[in-house]
């Protein structure tokens, strides 16, 4: 029997910082991992590969930057918080995404071992969000999604990887709570560990 409404509880913590080091140069998605880990974790240790928490940024100037971590556990300064998904309403929602695709071919056309994510070409980024939200309890049509690129981001301190960073908002109605309400306590995108894909309520 599929539930009708999910009251999702969890903790929240919104923290300015400056992620980077010296503070004019611009933070990396590692940078901005580390900053939120600590936001976290504080004094507790947890074992490498946890991903017990998901997380948002934003560059507000070069030296502050605003960090918002959410968790289904309790963590230190966190506040609690709750919100009701249900099936059949319609929700305004943010979140940031690096648009792409899996590949199982090379540049030059050989077959890869394994697959490997490439960018996704730009006509295609409100499709695969459709697509993909489908998986996470929504639905949604390409014309209810504003996809806004932010530009390419580095993703560690040698500057040796690059990610193009989007902002979605989007209009969604809700299929499935459950699903839905695990999508806000875990994401919707790749690189969550890099502040990719948590839910915010667009106003």
């Amino acid at each position: 029997m599929s539930i009708d409404h999910v009251n999702v509880h969890y903790y929240e913590a919104a923290v300015l910082c400056c992620p980077s080091a010296p503070p004019t140069c611009t933070p990396t998605l590692d940078d901005y991992h580390q900053a939120a880990w600590r936001v976290f974790a504080g004094t507790t240790h947890y074992s490498v590969g946890q991903r017990l928490f998901v997380f948002s940024f934003e560059s507000l100037t070069p030296e502050q930057h605003l960090l918002i971590v959410r968790s289904s556990m309790e963590f230190p300064h966190a506040q609690k918080r709750h919100i009701t998904l249900r099936q059949g309403d319609n929700i305004r929602l943010e979140w940031s995404w690096v648009p792409s695709i899996a590949t199982r071919l090379s540049p030059t056309g050989e077959r890869l071992p394994r697959s490997k994510h490439i960018p996704a070409p730009r006509e295609q980024w409100e499709a695969l969000l459709c697509q993909r939200l489908g998986n996470h309890g929504f639905s949604a049509v390409p014309t209810a999604l504003r996809c806004t690129p932010l530009g390419q981001w580095p993703m560690n301190a040698q500057r040796s990887r690059w990610c193009q960073r989007v902002h979605v908002q989007a209009d969604l109605h809700i299929e499935d709570a459950q699903k839905a309400a695990q999508a806000w306590l875990s994401g919707v995108s790749r690189l969550k560990a890099y502040g990719m894909g948590m839910l915010c309520c667009r106003k």
